[in-house]
């Protein structure tokens, strides 16, 4: 995989995702790398558990309780890598698989979304430095459209 920098949470662009975008943020604190979705009441909260058609994109950057969360929104272009939320070693039978969140900042290769969203899995990394920095290792890959969103 080369030399990379490896996260304890959330989701980190490998390529250029689009371009930031900013709104006001409910009554969480919200940290770069976290999934945000509508709360509701038209507000970004990162309190998801599991993807869902309301979701925004990912966190660009750390926002307090209330303030403006800037996050790069939701496509299918960008890859992203982020920490395997299991109990168990990621494995290349993983690959090609659509999987779901497992907090708001993490991935749980054990579930698949059947509507909205979803995490396609293209690559993995259970290199030392991976498994060093996360126990479960790291997925690659990027977001997909399952069944009918909206």
């Amino acid at each position: 995989m080369g030399r990379r920098r490896y996260q304890a949470d959330g989701f980190m662009p490998v390529n250029d995702p689009p371009a930031r975008r900013t709104m006001t943020a409910a009554a969480v604190t919200i940290v770069k790398g976290d999934v945000l979705q509508d709360d509701g009441n038209g507000v970004a909260t990162n309190a998801g558990t599991a993807f869902a058609a309301t979701h925004f994109g990912v966190a660009a950057a750390n926002c307090a309780s209330g303030g403006v969360a800037e996050y790069y929104p939701f496509d299918t272009k960008t890859q992203y890598i982020v920490p395997v939320y299991t109990n168990a070693l990621i494995t290349t039978t993983i690959i090609g698989t659509i999987c779901n969140l497992g907090n708001n900042d993490d991935l749980d290769i054990s579930s698949n979304p059947v509507t909205g969203i979803g995490f396609r899995v293209d690559a993995i990394d259970v290199s030392a430095e991976a498994i060093a920095a996360n126990t479960y290792g790291y997925a690659i890959g990027h977001f997909v459209v399952v069944g009918v969103q909206g």
